[in-house]
């Protein structure tokens, strides 16, 4: 079972989760390899896996969706692994229909830096999406 989150490294994660949703961001490959682990892999919503270098490579040439992300839960693994799970809605165009997800992401504490080293994203039931920023 988990244990409890600092407040500091939980708000530093969410951001840094954010970062990764953030156009520039997306389409820079070093600001991705900043915030990837080498060990990285993401399972994506329709079952198709990637690692680092896949997502180095695509990310940059997509069109960015738009993202909503809400109701962050988090929690320590150990000492050197944290786990962030959220609701996320997307969408590729402001005429698109929403899709909905649950999100896990892990975050790996590597020298002094927390990387993402694994991301899921596991459709999920309309919710409410909220303006709010939590």
């Amino acid at each position: 079972m988990g244990s409890k989150i600092k407040a500091s490294l939980f708000n530093h994660l969410i951001d840094a989760e954010r970062q990764l949703l953030d156009p520039d961001v997306r389409q820079s490959e070093q600001a991705l390899d900043s915030l990837l682990d080498d060990d990285f892999i993401e399972i994506a919503a329709n079952g198709t896996v990637f690692n680092k270098y896949q997502v180095l490579t695509r990310l940059p040439t997509e069109v960015v969706p738009q993202f909503y992300n809400q109701h962050f839960k988090g929690r320590m693994l150990s000492d050197d692994i944290a786990q962030l799970s959220y609701q996320a809605a997307y969408r590729r165009s402001a005429r698109a229909e929403f899709n909905y997800s649950l999100r896990m992401s892990l975050w790996r504490l590597t020298g002094s830096q927390w990387k993402m080293v694994f991301h899921q994203g596991t459709p999920c039931a309309v919710f409410n999406i909220s303006m709010d920023d939590d």
